[in-house]
């Protein structure tokens, strides 16, 4: 009998404690996309749209439906990041504000995920900078750094702009992955902290500035480690993955690579 009621005495206690500490509702299975920041989508290879209807996002979405998720548009949603379980947020050209930075951090602080997603296709202000204040404001320890990463060796069809790469860091979205992924007009990351590298470039590229003239303006030695195209971090209970080429999920490109689908899909998964 006694020890019945200490039973009951402790199931008490317990469902006491834990009514005093609130379920963190679980976001809906859902992805918004960010098209409402002057955000570059590119619907051709030489073509720029700052309209989201383009191609653009057609393999991710696909993807995105397959494993069951609703995805909505910014411009139509309106910017409510804590909203959605992921939040896409490719190539800005404008500066998210302090509201709009906590309001992502309330979306990571629910378990959800922000995929950020860069290129270089113009000469400062560039999405580059945007994206490495947003993920400093985020404390995500990813950097975004304007330049090009381009490989002579290992690329497609010979185009040094188009790079290939399979050197996969330790990073679990990385354990998936089997095949080579494509990167084009492919910025470098770094990264810090609890950040990690999924994917580097091989060790056959380099990284220079660019000027408005696309021409190559200075070699920037590379580092002894291999330059990080991909990055990823657990912050703030949430996750955040970068990617240095928007490009590499582009219909197109995932059309010919299929380690780009690969790379989307354990995105997604992780």
């Amino acid at each position: 009998m006694k020890r019945l009621l200490v039973l009951v005495v402790c199931t008490v206690m317990l469902l006491t404690i834990s009514g005093c500490f609130p379920r963190v509702k679980p976001l809906p299975k859902a992805v918004l996309i960010d098209d409402t920041h002057n955000n570059i989508f590119a619907s051709s290879i030489d073509e720029y749209s700052t309209s989201a209807s383009s191609d653009y996002f057609e393999g991710i979405i696909t993807i995105l439906y397959s494993r069951g998720y609703e995805v909505a548009y910014s411009s139509e949603a309106g910017f409510n990041p804590q909203n959605y379980a992921i939040v896409i947020l490719s190539m800005p050209l404008q500066a998210y504000t302090p509201t709009e930075i906590a309001a992502l951090n309330s979306q990571l602080s629910k378990k959800g995920k922000i995929i950020m997603m860069d290129m270089l296709v113009e000469v400062p202000p560039a999405s580059t900078f945007f994206l490495d204040a947003l993920s400093d404001g985020l404390n995500t320890g990813i950097g975004f750094v304007w330049g090009l990463v381009t490989d002579t060796v290992n690329n497609i069809g010979g185009n040094k702009l188009v790079i290939t790469s399979d050197n996969f860091g330790a990073h679990p979205i990385a354990s998936t992955l089997s095949n080579k992924i494509a990167m084009m007009f492919t910025t470098k990351l770094t990264v810090e902290g609890n950040a990690s590298a999924v994917v580097y470039a091989e060790n056959s590229a380099v990284f220079l500035t660019y000027v408005s003239s696309l021409e190559e303006q200075a070699s920037i030695p590379q580092a002894s480690d291999p330059i990080p195209i991909v990055a990823a971090s657990s912050v703030n209970g949430g996750k955040v993955v970068a990617i240095s080429s928007a490009y590499a999920f582009h219909g197109t490109l995932m059309g010919i690579v299929p380690g780009n689908t690969e790379l989307f899909e354990a995105i997604v998964d992780w």
